[in-house]
């Protein structure tokens, strides 16, 4: 270590604290909406429209916009717009490998952290995704399903490998809507959510693996078809 590190390094200094720019909250709103699919594929955004929407000037709009592009999340379009990309069957194929990979993982880790509170409160959101299915809200389906999803990926206590699964779900969201009304009628989802949530109270943390990669696989062949469909 030099001079100048040890000097630094002897400094009495507090961190400096770190607030969320518009462009942050403006990321992370668009994050949040290509993840619960409220985006569809295909469907342009429009600087001007996105800063409107949220009220914000064209500046932290782009910025955030640019983010996500960068990321490989959004395309640029014409005149000031970016675009919300359409899956291929090549790759929703290799995105699932990677969720069953992540989330099976996720799953079988958060699941000893359960207890019979943190079960209840998962029941509870299953039941709200049912009753958003009984009504064609298809919208909250796809919010209450994600709540599900990640309760169980965050209990892991693993930041990393839940960032890099919403990741995956970053690409996968907007296409997710294909997925709906055929698999809400099959209610497919809804049994292998059901069974998570018994090997849950069983302790049985395979099982709750075994669920949610049995959803998975289930998603991945609706969703391969509705594509193959459009």
């Amino acid at each position: 270590m030099d001079e100048e590190d040890t000097a630094a390094g002897s400094l009495d200094l507090a961190p400096v604290p770190r607030y969320d720019t518009l462009t942050d909250r403006t990321y992370q709103q668009l994050r949040s909406g290509l993840m619960a699919g409220s985006f569809h594929p295909g469907q342009k955004l429009t600087i001007r429209k996105i800063a409107a929407v949220l009220g914000i000037s064209a500046t932290p709009a782009h910025s955030a916009m640019s983010r996500l592009v960068s990321e490989q999340i959004l395309e640029w379009g014409p005149n000031r717009s970016a675009v919300v990309p359409q899956l291929t069957a090549d790759k929703v194929r290799e995105l699932y490998v990677i969720r069953l990979a992540l989330e099976g993982t996720a799953a079988e880790l958060g699941a000893p952290h359960f207890d019979a509170e943190a079960i209840d409160a998962l029941e509870r959101t299953q039941l709200a995704l049912v009753a958003a299915m009984d009504r064609d809200d298809y919208k909250q389906v796809l919010l209450e399903n994600e709540e599900f999803h990640f309760a169980l990926y965050r209990a892991a206590g693993l930041p990393m490998l839940t960032q890099m699964i919403q990741s995956v779900w970053l690409k996968l969201g907007p296409s997710l809507n294909f997925l709906y009304p055929a698999y809400s009628h099959s209610r497919k989802g809804v049994h292998h959510h059901t069974m998570a949530i018994k090997a849950l109270r069983a302790g049985d943390a395979a099982a709750v693996r075994q669920a949610i990669e049995s959803d998975l696989r289930d998603g991945r062949a609706e969703l391969t078809r509705a594509l193959a469909g459009r």
